[in-house]
């Protein structure tokens, strides 16, 4: 996990391509052949917390279709754009045609057991009331009226289970028409087609039938948004924020720098490579953020502080001194390196801020043999 730096604006795009240094930097000709110098610049600084991170959609959707059957026709391609209940692709609908036949016909016999079961009802209710009139009139035993009881709750109960039938088969018959319609495949939302996974002529599971839970068919994923999910380290975290600036760059586009803003915080950590980190899902704003595609690899830096327009050298050329580790460097007068106090900023490991003792395009000194230094005070 990176830990915090201090970058600046102007060098981001430049270490995003591949470490190349930005300040132009030359062996001196001349007497010092062996002296490597660069040229003090004014620019902006960036005080940053940098991590790194996949670029994901807003949001995506895995598309599935409840029924099962040879694809006719899918005419699309992954980075097509689609709208809401646009047709994807279609099924040969002669399986779930059949399915719904068959439900239908099953339909039918629950609706003629149900009616077969109410007329047995109908009848032992009635041989249930003359065997109370017998038995009133003491023309029947009391087992033959239990009897006649007991053939009657039978028949209610044959009556509730046919009911009962009914119900399930007519379900059954709805999803059997349901599946049909879902031989035509429509997209969920708008977006753009990420995956195709399936083509013409291949025979796909039904997403409810199947015990894998079917075929995937493709993914579309909301572009409306997009985000970076990145990790950031427990002793960054507590400078990161919600709202919080970010600089973004990526190496498919080494010269671009894509703006930024932190949408979420996760308030629990996990643990990678035995040290605590946090998700922080960094929002890319900006019209050129649909440059950037899904799963591209993006480098991430939260900005603490920016210092606008000051004076930067190479962190290389910043040296301390011996005795009171007061910091200077080597200043390039004609031909001869000589040391110059100054003081200094905000550094990053690879540039620091100079906020007095130079000016800009002075040449100061990277590497310098001991026996040409020349010590001189401001």
């Amino acid at each position: 996990m990176k830990k915090q730096v201090l970058i600046s604006g102007a060098v981001i795009a430049a270490l995003a391509g591949g470490g190349v240094f930005y300040f132009k930097s030359s062996a001196h000709v001349g007497a010092n052949s062996k002296l490597k110098t660069a040229q003090v610049t004014r620019g902006d600084l960036v005080h940053a917390v940098s991590a790194t991170g996949v670029i994901e959609p807003n949001f995506q959707v895995e598309v599935k279709s409840k029924a099962s059957g040879e694809i006719l026709s899918f005419p699309w391609e992954p980075g097509d754009m689609v709208v809401v209940g646009q047709k994807l692709l279609t099924l040969d609908p002669s399986t779930e045609q059949r399915n719904v036949a068959q439900r239908e016909a099953d339909l039918a016999k629950a609706d003629a057991d149900l009616a077969s079961a109410q007329a047995s009802m109908i009848e032992t209710r009635g041989k249930h009331g003359r065997a109370k009139t017998l038995m009133g009139d003491g023309l029947i035993s009391v087992q033959e009226l239990e009897s006649a009881e007991t053939a009657l709750m039978s028949a209610v109960a044959r009556v509730a289970v046919a009911e009962a039938s009914v119900k399930r088969v007519r379900l059954e018959v709805e999803d059997a028409r349901e599946r049909l319609k879902e031989t035509v495949v429509v997209s969920p939302i708008d977006g753009m087609i990420l995956e195709k996974n399936v083509e013409k002529g291949q025979i796909i599971s039904s997403g409810i039938s199947s015990f894998t839970g079917g075929t995937k068919l493709s993914v579309v994923a909301d572009l409306t948004r997009t985000f970076i999910m990145t990790l950031v380290d427990e002793t960054d975290i507590g400078k990161v924020f919600d709202g919080q600036k970010a600089r973004i760059t990526a190496d498919a586009y080494p010269d671009k720098v894509f703006d930024g803003k932190v949408d979420r915080v996760y308030p629990k950590g996990q643990e990678s490579d035995k040290i605590t980190v946090f998700k922080v899902k960094v929002e890319i704003t900006g019209e050129n953020r649909r440059l950037l595609k899904a799963m591209m690899t993006a480098n991430v830096d939260l900005i603490l502080d920016v210092r606008k327009g000051v004076l930067i050298v190479p962190d290389e050329a910043v040296k301390l001194d011996d005795k009171d580790k007061k910091p200077y460097v080597q200043l390039l007068e004609g031909d001869k390196p000589v040391r110059r106090m100054v003081k200094t900023g905000l550094s990053n490991g690879f540039e620091t801020e100079i906020t007095e003792g130079l000016k800009e395009k002075d040449t100061v000194v990277l590497r310098v043999p001991s026996s040409t230094e020349k010590r001189v005070m401001p």
